[in-house]
């Protein structure tokens, strides 16, 4: 059964830097209901949005988890796939929604990130004839490529990490590390260890602004054991629930943030990957499009399950209340609302053929099974070496008359024999303690039912789930409703001309407003449409300018090192060249090294003496009071001989 993704809103307050600008707040919160007026045409009517629940600036982050996350997550620990990001323009309180005010130690300050743990492992410990594995990995979407935090002192963590499609468990990182993980403290260890290693920057709407998108997973496999007494428990059915707790860095406009230099390139990513994401929230809620652009980032392939696919998703849209921020709010709110029309098929992943927890029972049977031979093996060795043993007091009855000489080499042989039984002794000890080292370690891994007893936190647990339970029925009550008063207005049922004539007039005076409502906002469409495209705009003129540096590169160079016209051929290059769309990076054949090479060592000095020369004919004619008559292209014919001299 289709589940839409749920979509929230929250706003944030008004800041000290907007406040000192004297701004405006503009937003307005009701029940499920967000209105944003418009600064610069104050007569005309807000622009409402409906949403599964919205926050104004004074609400709390403990407050949106038990009302719209708590249920998510449980689905998780049943075997759900879910995901939780936020989205919206920077500095409106993302980072802080997700992951609160860092480390403080207060639990009212943590995130829905930190809180996300806490239900996890207290649900867990909870749990009864269940066991989990838990791991962890994070990762970040930096200028389109993927790093991963939690191995940021290993040098493969800052490579570009690929993408690749699994079968049965969608789009992976292979690549990436994952930490298994028994308490959430050791959770919050491995979240503070890569936010250390996250790229973060001050720009002039934040001061700690995030540069790139982050994904936080929780990998939860569930295995239901049955135990009957006096054998080994059983395994039973695998389950596989993942969590995606995504921080996703904000849209920006260079005018406002003030970037430049790397600041700008980052940006410029951000917005593409953002941009991304809104064309696949857009192509999903058409309808009508065939092909869905996830493969436009690495942002929107990993989101693929998130948006259509396979995951119960919570999308956390924040706002800023500000009237110098209206246009980003309005693109925020519209794509948000875009969203709620998005359809999932969330469904429990049930065995699946590669869990580790099956890998784990197996290697315990198989541990199990070899303590078990060799302890019999033991036993078969004491009987063969009791038996050597009287075999042994027989012949030195026998032997008791020889002379010593015989008697001496016996009890050489003997002590020959011990050693050997002292060693295989040894090295069965060592097995059977490095086996048992190994189940305990594997067992030691797998959590679940520590606080089975505490029924205080059994009760507690039972109240925040009905209690959630209970919110999400009164918002789909609420809708509906909403829905059935529109329909019944529709309808129109009168009990008299009079009051049919009132109804119909109270009908097109809201139309009337409707239609200057849909026509500013094509004006406002028309206008967001413009500044994106001066944006994008900006961006073909910066690409388009090192492109064609680079061109005029390439094609001074070209003469001056060719060695082989078929090899040295940059058309001919390209075609030997491959692709690779998922790290959006061109391979080029092994042999280029071979085939393209610069001039010779010894042209070196040929080059300096045309150096040489041609600035000293510059110093004669200037002198001669002559017009110098370069052309552009003699004069960059040289310049480039002269930095590839100085290469070599």
């Amino acid at each position: 059964m289709g589940e839409n993704v749920k979509v929230i809103v929250r706003c944030r307050p008004m800041n000290l830097k907007e406040i000192g600008s004297k701004c405006n707040s503009i937003v307005e919160i009701g029940d499920y209901v967000v209105s944003v007026l418009n600064p610069s045409a104050r007569s005309a009517p807000r622009k409402s949005f409906t949403f599964d629940s919205v926050y104004d600036g004074h609400s709390k982050t403990e407050t949106i988890y038990n009302d719209m996350c708590y249920s998510l997550v449980e689905s998780t620990l049943e075997g759900y796939n879910g995901t939780i990001f936020a989205y919206g323009q920077t500095g409106c309180g993302k980072t802080h929604t997700m992951q609160g005010d860092g480390y403080s130690g207060a639990v009212e300050n943590n995130g829905i990130i930190q809180r996300c743990f806490d239900h996890i492992f207290e649900t867990i410990s909870m749990a009864t004839s269940v066991r989990y594995l838990a791991l962890v990995s994070y990762l970040e979407i930096y200028n389109e490529s993927i790093r991963d935090l939690l191995s940021a002192n290993n040098p493969t963590s800052i490579k570009n990490h690929p993408l690749k499609d699994v079968p049965g468990l969608g789009v992976m990182v292979p690549t990436l590390t994952t930490q298994a993980v028994m308490s959430a403290t050791d959770c919050y260890n491995w979240l503070n260890i890569g936010n250390k290693n996250r790229v973060t920057a001050a720009t002039l709407m934040n001061d700690k602004s995030s540069r790139s998108h982050t994904i936080f997973t929780i990998s939860l496999e569930q295995i239901q054991e049955t135990c009957s007494p006096g054998t080994n428990p059983i395994i039973g059915g695998i389950r596989r629930g993942k969590l995606n707790l995504v921080d996703l860095a904000g849209s920006e406009r260079q005018c406002k943030t003030g970037a430049f230099g790397e600041r700008l390139k980052e940006a410029t990513k951000i917005n593409l990957s953002l941009s991304a994401l809104g064309n696949v929230i857009s192509a999903l809620v058409d309808g009508k499009s065939k092909h869905i652009p996830y493969r436009d980032s690495k942002l929107t392939r990993l989101l693929q399950d998130s948006l259509g696919g396979n995951t119960k998703t919570l999308m956390v849209s924040c706002v800023s209340p500000a009237d110098n921020s209206y246009d980003e709010t309005l693109s925020t709110l519209r794509y948000a609302c875009r969203a709620k029309s998005i359809s999932n098929i969330p469904t429990i992943n049930e065995d699946p053929k590669d869990a580790q927890l099956r890998q784990y029972q197996e290697e315990i049977m198989s541990l199990k099974r070899m303590l078990d031979e060799n302890q019999q093996e033991n036993i078969l060795l004491n009987d063969r070496n009791k038996k050597l043993w009287l075999e042994e007091e027989k012949a030195k009855m026998r032997q008791q008359m020889q002379d010593e000489i015989n008697d001496k080499e016996t009890e050489r042989e003997q002590g020959e024999e011990g050693v050997e039984r002292d060693e295989i002794k040894e090295r069965d000890d060592d097995f059977q303690l490095h086996a048992r080292k190994r189940i305990d370690l594997i067992k030691h891994a797998l959590i679940g039912g520590e606080r089975v007893n505490d029924i205080q936190l059994r009760e507690r647990h039972r109240m925040r789930k009905l209690e959630a339970q209970r919110h999400l029925s009164a918002i789909a009550h609420a809708l509906s409703r909403m829905q059935s008063e529109d329909r019944d207005l529709l309808q129109g049922h009168y009990a008299s001309i009079q009051q049919e004539i009132n109804s119909k007039n109270e009908r097109i005076k809201i139309s009337s407003q409707k239609i200057k409502m849909l026509e500013r906002e094509v004006a406002d469409l028309n206008s967001e449409f413009q500044l994106d495209r001066e944006d994008y705009l900006d961006e073909i003129r910066h690409l388009g300018r090192n492109l064609k540096f680079y061109q005029l590169l390439l094609l001074k160079a070209q003469p001056i090192l060719r060695k082989n016209g078929k090899n040295w051929n940059p058309e001919k290059l390209m075609e030997n060249s491959l692709w690779n769309d998922d790290i959006k990076s061109w391979k080029l054949p092994n042999d280029i090294e071979n085939n393209i090479k610069l001039p010779p060592a010894d042209l070196r000095v040929a080059f300096q003496k045309i150096n040489f020369i041609e600035h000293k004919n510059l110093d004669l004619e200037a002198r001669n009071g002559k017009d110098i008559g370069y052309t552009e292209s003699e004069d960059s014919t040289v310049s480039i001989i002269i930095i590839l001299a100085n290469l070599i």
